[in-house]
């Protein structure tokens, strides 16, 4: 199948041109500003589905929304109508379209067009998108907010308290090509599609939320990225840093026995750490009363050996990294390693909750 797009070059165009490179049945082509207006009509002609996503939505000139967002539309629809084309046709559109400004007309002429000209055309208004490669001081506030404090810039908030809604640029391309993939258009019932699901936020909280994952970017907390919202904010936060911004080095606290790391907090679901234990050494005989520990040998080979604090019954696994297993200390037991092999021993542990110096949750006793 060939998949044509306009616009191709844009925020949009260049992140659905990546999952599309990744269908192996699609192949694509493409018709941007720089292309001759005569390749239009060949590019058409090949096409199996069109996705239309070129537009103005910022010009200098108010004149260029007209020849930009209804005239190339209506040129397109044109073509295909004189070809008696069924080629399925997506149109990138706002949601402001339901706008008297200047853009939100045309984008709404331009629907019009399709709805009384063309029966296979799927008109979907956008909200405001954001993601990776987002151009920011553009249209885009998360942009605009990720790029500044990404890089120490102040950011002008007029109205805190003003309401927004996102959507994220993964999930349109999903979507568009779910659509491609189906081989049906939808009923003209619907006259307009969203891309879902559509995230509120006001301006404050999100910057704040920024903030928050900047203050946190040079240490070993993570958000709590769980929330669906988060997790796609924080990913597209990360994408306006330079690699060499996103480097940390935790600290290890090291002694006769080995070392200790810390290396992730969450804020939610606890901590990872990993040790390194000297051969022949043993650590632990300890237990904890609400702190839950899973253990796994990521090198060496060790045992470990836990027993209830109101039993006498020890129970004793030996564990290495040929067969990596998951070791879950259970609340109430005392526990210990030992390193049996010839060389260090590196264990990854996660815990439940992050370690609190004054309430350590920890008490010697013997296994």
């Amino acid at each position: 199948m060939q998949v044509l797009i306009t616009g191709a070059n844009g925020f949009i165009g260049k992140n659905l041109q990546q999952f599309l490179r990744e269908e192996p049945d699609i192949t694509i082509d493409t018709f941007t500003r720089s292309d001759a207006p005569n390749l239009l009509a060949d590019k058409i002609n090949h096409a199996d589905f069109i996705i239309h996503l070129a537009g103005i939505n910022r010009p200098t000139d108010p004149a260029d929304f007209k020849s930009g967002n209804i005239d190339l539309t209506k040129t397109i629809i044109d073509l295909l109508v004189q070809n008696h084309s069924h080629t399925p046709l997506i149109f990138s559109s706002s949601i402001q379209a339901t706008l008297d400004n200047d853009y939100g007309t045309s984008k709404r002429l331009a629907e019009d067009y399709i709805l009384n000209h063309y029966p296979y055309g799927i008109i979907y208004r956008l909200h405001n998108v954001f993601g990776k490669g987002c151009r920011p001081n553009y249209n885009s506030v998360v942009a605009t907010f990720c790029d500044h404090i990404a890089k120490d810039k102040p950011i002008i908030i007029d109205n805190s308290h003003k309401t927004i809604k996102l959507i994220y640029i993964d999930d349109i391309c999903k979507s568009f090509i779910k659509l491609i993939k189906s081989h049906s258009i939808p009923s003209r019932n619907q006259k307009y599609h969203y891309i879902s699901p559509t995230y509120t936020i006001t301006l404050g909280k999100l910057a704040d939320t920024l903030y928050e994952f900047k203050s946190d970017l040079n240490s070993i907390l993570v958000p709590a990225t769980g929330d669906d919202f988060t997790k796609k904010l924080f990913s597209t936060f990360i994408s306006y840093h330079e690699p060499n911004q996103l480097i940390f080095t935790p600290r290890t606290n090291s002694d006769e026995r080995g070392s200790f790391t810390e290396l992730i907090h969450t804020i939610e679901s606890g901590q990872v750490s990993v040790s390194k234990t000297k051969p022949g050494i043993t650590r632990g005989n300890h237990y904890h009363h609400t702190k839950l520990e899973k253990f796994i040998v990521l090198q060496g080979s060790a045992t470990i050996r836990m027993r209830k604090i109101s039993d006498t019954s020890v129970h004793s696994f030996n564990v290495d990294s040929t067969t990596p297993q998951i070791i879950t200390i259970p609340v109430g037991y005392t526990h210990n390693i030992t390193n049996t092999g010839s060389s260090d021993l590196v264990l990854l542990i996660w815990c439940n909750e992050i370690f609190d110096q004054s309430n350590p949750d920890t008490f010697y006793e013997e296994v």
